[in-house]
């Protein structure tokens, strides 16, 4: 994994200053610190950091290029080798082992239709400077992030967003996708903060050629065209040797290797499966000192299962405490998924021994392993006698305060939202179950109006009618995934420069699960029905049957202790309020008030979210 950007003029002897590409690259050191280099061309300069995971020789690093062509590439080809193997039959000359000439010699071929061929993670540039031809593309599920700026004398890209402000660009704030931050904890589809930033949507390129019109398009969708015919055996023995093989693929490289082991289905199945094929695997998992949260004993049971070298480390408040200020100088922007602090950690421990780890992120989104899925499931299938007693219960959980960090608190709120889930139509259901804010806390919160609601975030989101579940599990897919989960370790694992890589959304894994009927997915025994039966063998019992938790971590009790210091800085004076210009002081007053201790409910949320989006406002836009 890397990190690149590139700046191109939108007029062929039109002006760019380039002379701010150096600060730029520098910016990405984390994502790539075995080497930095850019290259200035006439019209289009390009940057990158590298960090060696497959032929760490030098004669691979980037831009990698020859007297025409020119490529900067963020991710890994998994299926190069096929690839390169099919090209030396043809007579191609290859000069290294790398996946990144690989890809090189690919793109010169095909141009665009090479992307068809590739099985991987990626964000690239392809540059041909004869005919003045950049094409700059995102892999299928949005596993590698990629950042446009654009204004009428320029184009830039980057890996990350701080990189590109360190560039002369406009920084005029994106109201709507602030709103949308505080709705979701993150910023949907495209969103930035920015008005004229924009997230490359997965499965998508940009192509330039000399001033014609850019042409942006959609090469891949994953919401199938034709249903799975077969049985279910069939099904679990396709899906058994698809993800064999895509383990098989992600297990090549040059570089140390583990697992990320949390002790949940997905983790225990990708590292069972790799173990098979890696004799000497480390796994890695993170516990906390808090026992609601803590899962490291399921963790030990996996582990103990497929015979991994484990390792763990626990956190607790003098963790939080030491590395919170170190956590928030990494988020590129502001990003309100509080579990990203245990990944950070994770990835920062993990990164002593390996330099790659697979994880098990997507299959959640994949088999409907969110206890909003079968939540989701049970409200569609459950009778009228069902409704009665859940709104009876519902009435009662009402009087009981909700938390996050104890299970009586817990209990209550998610009970309260099965509710209130019960009488919305599922694609209301759907928006209000993404987001952790109310419409009226967000109205109380903002100074300004914004069209961030229901409508806007059905606009291009999702073509989807939700009257089947599996229109559940595309659009979380299609949002959730790439714009909160893959974001999150992706940003957390390259802070450290710890490559993770996900054998669940290889895409031949995940076209075939995205064919499957939903009954194969959530029954009313709950989620993940067609994994647990396929890879039974390959979990403890104690794992199959354990209910699902959350990778979350104790934030009321840890945020708690030192919110009265973080309220105390200047972040959060009236005077700094008040020239932001962003939100109302007296709502701000009475988040200052808020007692943690007593249980915060969904207003920890609002807080967190407040917290990073001040410290990341105050370090990067504030004068």
């Amino acid at each position: 994994m890397c990190g690149i950007v590139g700046i191109r003029s939108k007029n062929k002897h039109g002006f760019v200053n380039f002379d701010n590409l150096d600060l730029a690259v520098n910016s990405l050191i984390h994502r790539g610190p075995d080497n930095q280099s850019g290259k200035q061309y006439t019209n289009v300069a390009l940057g990158h950091t590298r960090l060696a995971v497959i032929d760490t020789d030098d004669a691979a690093n980037q831009p990698f290029e020859d007297d025409r062509y020119s490529l900067v590439f963020n991710g890994e080809v998994y299926n190069f080798k096929d690839i390169r193997r099919s090209m030396l039959e043809k007579g191609t000359v290859f000069l290294t082992k790398s996946d990144t000439e690989v890809l090189f010699k690919l793109l010169i071929e095909k141009r665009e239709k090479a992307l068809d061929d590739i099985n991987g993670c990626f964000a690239f540039a392809f540059y041909d400077r004869l005919d003045d031809y950049l094409l700059i593309a995102r892999d299928r599920l949005g596993i590698k992030p990629l950042f446009i700026y654009e204004d009428e004398n320029q184009m830039i890209f980057s890996s990350e967003l701080k990189s590109l402000l360190q560039l002369e660009i406009d920084r005029s704030l994106n109201l709507d996708g602030l709103a949308n931050y505080f709705r979701l904890t993150y910023f949907n589809e495209d969103r930035t903060l920015f008005k004229h930033i924009k997230k490359l949507l997965p499965g998508c390129f940009y192509e330039f050629v000399g001033e014609k019109v850019p042409r942006l398009k959609q090469y891949y969708d994953l919401v199938p065209d034709q249903k799975f015919e077969g049985n279910y055996e069939y099904a679990k023995f396709e899906l058994r040797n698809r993800l064999n093989n895509s383990i098989k693929r992600r297990l090549v490289s040059d570089v140390p290797l583990g697992t990320f082991l949390s002790g949940g289905i997905d983790s225990t199945i990708v590292s069972a499966l790799a173990k098979y094929q890696k004799h000497d695997l480390k796994t890695f998992s993170i516990g906390f000192e808090h026992e609601y949260f803590d899962e490291t004993k399921y963790a030990r049971i996996a582990a103990e299962r497929i015979g991994s070298n484990h390792e763990e480390i626990m956190l607790g408040k003098k963790e939080f405490r030491e590395n919170f200020e170190e956590f928030l100088d990494a988020l590129d922007e502001p990003f309100g998924d509080s579990s990203s602090f245990a990944m950070y950690l994770l990835a920062k421990y993990a990164k002593r021994q390996v330099s790659v780890c697979l994880s098990g992120d997507g299959a959640d989104e994949l088999f409907g392993g969110y206890r909003k899925h079968y939540a989701d499931h049970y409200i569609r299938t459950a009778n009228k006698g069902k409704r009665r007693l859940i709104g009876l219960i519902g009435a009662t959980a009402g009087l009981v305060p909700t938390s996050r960090s104890n299970s009586i608190g817990d209990k209550s709120r998610k009970i309260q939202k099965l509710k209130k889930g019960m009488e919305m139509t599922h694609d209301r259901r759907y928006y209000e179950w993404c987001t952790f804010i109310s419409e009226k806390d967000k109205k109380g919160l903002l100074s300004f109006d914004s069209r961030e609601g229901y409508d806007d975030f059905f606009d291009t989101s999702t073509i989807v009618t939700f009257d089947d579940f599996n229109d559940v599990l595309f659009s979380d897919q299609k949002m959730l995934l790439p714009n909160d989960m893959l974001k999150k370790v992706d940003l957390m694992s390259m802070a450290s420069a710890l490559e993770v890589r996900t054998p669940f959304l290889d895409h031949l894994v995940v076209d075939f699960v995205n064919t499957l009927p939903s009954e194969f997915k959530v029954n009313e025994l709950g989620g993940k029905r067609i994994l647990k039966d396929t890879f039974r063998n390959e979990l403890p019992d104690e794992i199959v049957n354990r209910p699902k938790s959350g990778f979350e971590i104790p934030i009321e009790e840890w945020l708690g202790d030192i919110l009265e210091d973080l309220f105390n800085e200047e972040m959060f004076s009236e005077s700094f309020i008040k020239k932001q210009g962003l939100f109302q002081w007296n709502t701000i007053q009475k988040l200052k008030e808020v007692n943690l201790a007593k249980g915060g409910g969904d207003k920890i949320y609002l807080i967190w979210s407040l917290i990073v989006f001040q410290y990341w406002y105050k370090n990067n836009l504030a004068e």
